[in-house]
């Protein structure tokens, strides 16, 4: 015999599951990793970007709508000179008053004392943002309206100003209120909390990360400061700090790899392989002996050494197993073939040639008897006790197989021999019920329905030893149950007693008998086949020659069954009066 050949190493397998695993592993802390990082970061972030919009939005300026106006309108003003005696009558009127009063003077003032004011108040922004300037890491601090019809409008912007891209007041950012809908937001629900965002193409180009303060003037949010970092950038970076981790912890995976891989061979693998080869010997030679010195290289102090003993004392096992089973062998043989006879023999001993009574034209009679196993404990009889009394029965034994085919043969003769005698339906099942029990030692029983057709007029005389309910059919009529008086069942009790019954059958009806496997048999979802379905069938036809009648129930009970397995014998037997 060819040796087998792993078509996949072990290793490779191994490799296989471990390799994606430990991928998987380094990929989640990595992620891991950079999560936390990013949130670490933009917590930090959050903290110094909302210190610097608190102290923007602190200086007073925006209690008052009047800067924003102004700016809007004279996006291109410039430092005005105006008299001393002007310039402390403001600093005197703006020491008394809030900035929100300010305002409010400031509309009924001089266009000089407007634009002085104007231009003033746009210097203090800037002298406010220089004192964060030595931290300044941002990458633009802006001041826009989001109001239509001017969103997008450019109060004040102050950053890297990296190509140009830092505005200057008047300019106008091109974009819809539709596209970010955090600030469209605030239009419909204002309110003056420091909110963070992503947006992209903002106020510069690129992703960018942006804290906003809401500049919130008699109820309406008038316009929005923000301060903005470059998220590529700041991604970028830290991606490259991610990447460090995951490259150490590739190497890492690759040195454990390496480790893993060479203790597995010489723990595992090689191992495997001496076993491998012991056993394909053994194939070959059937010799324990062989494969025994085989796998006594193997010292290793594992499974793999424990699992060399076992292979060598199952290899042993085997070659006992081997020997018993070929003996075994003809002695299944000889009980197959034993069986095969007793089966025969039970087949012989049922009246099995069909027309029974070929001489007869005025009854019609057929039965069969299919076992659940080899032979059964189903039986049933007919015989002519004279010219014009016909006996029947009809009987189930207790149990299935050797034993009950036994216990069957003895039932039928005793039944058969006492009938014979004359001796009525009762009278006979009392006889034999009480022989039976004499000797009944292993407590076996049998239920029969005996009946004695008297052919000339139709009378049955009948008596039901626990046996099922006969079908009966007059002309013109359809099967019904004929629900007669039983008695105890044979072999169950001494003494037992037992009554006889009389039914007339007309001309044209039928008598059906039939073991309980009938109307038990049971498909797959254990619902029973069960004596309406059985009278229904029987009916379909309800003229047919009994063994039509015997063929259209074995059919339909097969057919219910479908492949569910039969547990139970199925006899049957039908007599039409002609």
């Amino acid at each position: 015999m060819k040796k087998y050949q792993l078509k996949r190493k072990l290793l490779i397998q191994v490799g296989l599951v471990v390799v994606p695993i430990f991928l998987i592993m380094i990929a989640a802390v990595t992620f891991s990793v950079y999560r936390s990082t990013v949130s670490g970061f933009l917590e930090a972030q959050n903290d110094h970007m909302t210190e610097i919009l608190e102290s923007e939005a602190q200086s007073g300026l925006f209690g008052t709508t009047f800067f924003l106006d102004y700016w809007e309108q004279h996006p291109d003003m410039t430092e005005l000179d105006l008299p001393q005696k002007d310039v402390d009558a403001i600093v005197e009127y703006f020491n008394e008053h809030t900035w929100s009063e300010m305002g409010e003077w400031l509309k009924s003032s001089s266009e000089a004392y407007q634009g002085y004011m104007a231009y003033s108040a746009y210097q203090l922004i800037e002298e406010v943002s220089k004192l964060d300037e030595s931290k300044k890491s941002y990458d633009s601090l802006f001041i826009i309206d989001i109001n239509p019809p001017n969103e997008g409008f450019i109060y004040w912007e102050r950053g890297k100003d990296k190509d140009g891209d830092i505005h200057k007041l008047g300019d106008r950012l091109d974009i819809s209120l539709s596209d970010y809908p955090e600030l469209e937001k605030l239009l419909e629900e204002p309110t003056s909390e420091i909110f963070f965002t992503r947006m992209k193409d903002f106020t510069m180009k690129g992703s960018q990360y942006i804290g906003f303060k809401p500049i919130v003037i008699e109820g309406k949010v008038r316009a929005v400061m923000g301060i903005s970092y470059n998220w590529s950038q700041l991604r970028n970076a830290l991606i490259g700090t991610v990447w460090k981790t995951f490259s150490i912890g590739i190497i890492g995976m690759l040195a454990a790899m390496v480790i893993l891989f060479m203790m597995l061979y010489f723990r595992a693998i090689k191992p495997v392989k001496i076993i491998q080869e012991g056993v394909c010997d053994y194939i070959d030679s059937k010799d324990s002996s062989e494969i025994a010195q085989k796998l006594s290289v193997i010292k290793a102090k594992n499974e793999f050494g424990s699992l060399s003993g076992n292979l060598t004392e199952l290899a042993r096992e085997i070659d006992q197993y081997t020997a018993e089973n070929i003996k075994l062998a003809g002695e299944r043989e000889r009980v197959a073939a034993e069986l095969d006879m007793a089966q025969k023999i039970q087949t012989q001993q049922l009246p099995g040639v069909f027309p029974a009574f070929p001489d007869r034209t005025d009854f019609d009679i057929c039965a069969s008897m299919t076992p659940a196993k080899e032979v059964g404990g189903d039986f049933y009889d007919y015989f002519l006790v004279d010219e014009d009394h016909l006996a029947l029965v009809m009987a189930d034994v207790s149990g299935k197989g050797v034993p009950a085919a036994l216990f069957m043969m003895m039932s039928k003769i005793l039944i058969n021999n006492y009938t014979m005698q004359g001796l009525s339906p009762h009278e006979v099942l009392e006889v034999v019920n009480d022989t039976i029990c004499r000797n009944n030692t292993n407590g076996m029983f049998v239920t029969v329905w005996l009946g004695i057709l008297e052919i000339s007029t139709g009378k049955i005389t009948a008596a039901n030893a626990g046996h099922e309910y006969p079908v009966i059919r007059q002309p013109g009529g359809s099967y019904e149950l004929f629900k007669d008086r039983h008695g105890f069942v044979l072999g169950g009790k001494l003494g037992k007693k037992y009554k006889e019954y009389e039914l007339t059958l007309q001309k044209g009806g039928t008598l059906f008998l039939y073991t309980d496997g009938v109307p038990e048999a049971t498909d797959n979802s254990e619902n029973m086949f069960g004596t309406e379905r059985l009278t229904e069938v029987l009916s379909r036809d309800p003229d047919a020659s009994p063994d039509k009648l015997i063929e259209a129930v074995h059919s339909a009970v097969n057919e219910f069954v479908g492949d569910a397995p039969q547990f139970d014998d199925l006899t049957m037997m039908a007599v039409k009066l002609l």
